[in-house]
């Protein structure tokens, strides 16, 4: 099982099949309810997973 449940499943397929099993801190960070559908400024160190 994957770590993907803050996301729509077709996304969380897809990510499953090319071999990522968890989000990365960030990416989690932007995912929480709090935000809802604001836009968010992320910064983050290079090859920290924002993408």
């Amino acid at each position: 099982m994957s770590s993907f449940e803050m996301i729509v499943p077709a996304l969380a397929e897809a990510l499953e099949k090319r071999g990522y099993s968890a989000l990365t801190p960030v990416q989690k960070a932007v995912l929480e309810p709090e935000l809802g559908e604001a836009d968010a400024l992320v910064s983050a160190q290079t090859g920290s997973g924002k993408t």
